[in-house]
């Protein structure tokens, strides 16, 4: 009896003890491949992927993040070996989802979706994997990604179901503005810190540099986007297809609000079917973005006194700070469309004090600024200073606002070009020097340095 407790003793030792060296084994192999992909020694590293894939598949959900960068690695470096790279990334994938089918899933139908266009996958199968992504989040597509994707959601409908492609557009806008409103008050915090003189540590300082990156990749999106969707987005497609679907869609905020908001950016408010969907919007969710949008119907219709008053109470109505710069901003818009720089650059500045950040409220200010050179000054000098002030803020919205910042810069450096020069500053008429304080005429009134 005790031989044999001895030997069941010994058996499940052992068995423990294999396990152990087991998990040892695994451990020692997933280091190896992370330590032969940071050295890039790749050759090595695809033949730890290879043991961990074939022995210790659920170690971790590293295996997986790491194997993708190296194949992706692998492609760049040696497009000779595509062919095993792809077998071995299809298995690799497999096993990701089949083993940790809940960890970052979005990202992980994107990366393999990316991975599929790199080695030349069939086109359905690589816009598969990422319309699983989309569905998942949106927002955890990469810059590429979200356009691949809907360059070819665009492709398969514009013909069929415009629909669906002004969904899919909304939907990664929304997405990816949200994402975008979380960075840019993280750049905000880290920039008060350093504005009042306090130096950033090495964390804070890498988070900056991470959020502005990030920022400044989905503030590409959008602009990417409204190019693909140029064709489709005119008032000749969307009165129409609006027109058809707006009694099924008359109770549905968000799409009362969506098809507002195209029309409105596409200058398609002259249409009857643009007051009917504001007096829907109005009725259905009286919100101080609805209230709004009303009083830019009465502006239409002369009641100017009477919009101005809506505007205000509809502005102090709204208590969320982001919204309220929002609905501010909307209402500098339609005041700028209806040529009055004046009202639109008073309401822009009210929509930058809710919020700093708020990067198109500066970018509106410049480019009203510099509309009106022309008119600011009774000669040169005068009116050459205006597009200093138009500078500035151009340069403001670049700091603040990194998703717009090459924009931005763009805006800064054409007003740039347009300053006094110096000999213009030398001879003006007023005897100021570089450096000197000067205010702007008309009703700009901004006091400048001259440069």
């Amino acid at each position: 009896m005790r031989t044999r407790i001895i030997t069941l003793f010994t058996i499940l030792f052992s068995v423990v003890m294999l396990k152990s060296f087991a998990q040892e084994d695994a451990k020692l192999r997933y280091n190896m491949l992370k330590t032969d992909y940071k050295t890039k020694n790749y050759d090595s590293a695809l033949k730890n992927l290879e043991w961990c894939l074939e022995n210790s598949p659920k170690l971790t959900a590293n295996i997986y993040i790491y194997g993708g960068n190296l194949l992706g690695a692998v492609i760049k470096t040696s497009p000779e070996k595509m062919e095993r790279v792809a077998a071995l990334g299809k298995k690799m994938y497999e096993k990701r989802f089949e083993n940790f089918p809940n960890a970052k899933p979005a990202k992980a139908h994107s990366d393999y979706a990316d991975f599929l266009e790199d080695v030349g996958a069939d086109k359905e199968e690589v816009f598969k994997h990422y319309e699983i992504a989309f569905k998942i989040d949106p927002a955890k597509l990469g810059v590429g990604s979200i356009i691949s994707y809907f360059t070819t959601v665009l492709e398969k409908n514009k013909e069929t179901n415009l629909q669906y492609v002004f969904n899919t557009y909304d939907t990664t806008v929304e997405a990816i503005n949200a994402k975008l409103e979380g960075y840019l008050n993280n750049i905000q915090l880290l920039q008060a810190k350093k504005d009042q003189g306090q130096a950033l540590i090495t964390s804070e300082q890498r988070k900056l540099k991470a959020y502005t990156i990030n920022s400044k990749a989905l503030g590409q999106i959008e602009a990417i986007l409204d190019q693909k969707m140029e064709e489709i987005s005119t008032c000749e497609y969307l009165i129409p297809l609006y027109t058809e679907e707006f009694e099924a869609n008359k109770t549905n905020k968000v799409w009362i609000v969506r098809a507002i908001n195209r029309m409105f950016k596409k200058d398609c408010t002259e249409d009857p079917l643009y007051a009917a969907l504001v007096e829907k919007y109005q009725e259905i969710d009286p919100s101080p973005e609805a209230s709004v949008l009303y009083a830019g119907l009465l502006m239409d219709k002369g009641e100017t006194v009477k919009a101005i008053s809506f505007f205000d109470k509809a502005i102090s109505q709204e208590t969320d700070p982001v919204k309220k710069a929002k609905n501010l901003y909307k209402v500098a818009d339609i005041f700028k469309k209806r040529g009055q720089s004046a009202k639109a650059v008073s309401y822009a500045k009210k929509a930058i004090s809710a919020k700093p950040n708020y990067g198109r409220a500066y970018t509106m200010i410049a480019s009203l600024y510099a509309s009106s050179a022309n008119k600011c000054g009774k000669n040169e000098f005068e009116k050459r200073m205006v597009y200093v002030a138009a500078k500035s803020y151009a340069l403001k919205a670049s700091r603040v606002d990194p998703s717009i910042g090459v924009y931005a810069s763009k805006l800064a450096k054409a007003y740039a070009a347009n300053q006094p020069s110096k000999k213009l500053i030398f001879n003006n008429e007023l005897g100021l020097k570089s450096g000197d304080s000067y205010t702007i005429k008309c009703w700009i009134g901004e006091t400048v340095r001259i440069p």
